[in-house]
């Protein structure tokens, strides 16, 4: 939080460092899409995950940044509708 004469602005960077960190991709690479394109996501594809409750609280974490970072909007979408369905993903060659 920085303070100004007329208000404070609140920054989202250690949120973002938090969550990078609590899934291992600290140190990856930023890309300019947040979503390879190639990638097809089926209900029914694949193995179901181990983990449920994990994806479910990264996928409410990711909503949240939306407010904040538009431009992840459209992944976070995809990967919110399956929620009840959690499956692995393949991307295609």
């Amino acid at each position: 939080m920085v303070k100004f004469n007329k208000g404070i602005l609140l920054l989202q960077k250690k949120y973002v460092l938090d969550l990078l960190s609590e899934v291992g991709m600290l140190k990856c690479r930023s890309i300019d899409s947040p979503m390879d394109v190639n990638t097809k996501l089926l209900p029914d594809q694949e193995e179901l995950l181990e983990d449920a409750k994990r994806y479910k609280r990264l996928v409410g974490k990711l909503n949240y940044l939306t407010v904040i970072r538009p431009n992840i909007t459209f992944a976070v979408n995809v990967v919110s509708q399956f929620l009840l369905a959690l499956r692995t993903t393949r991307s295609r060659q």
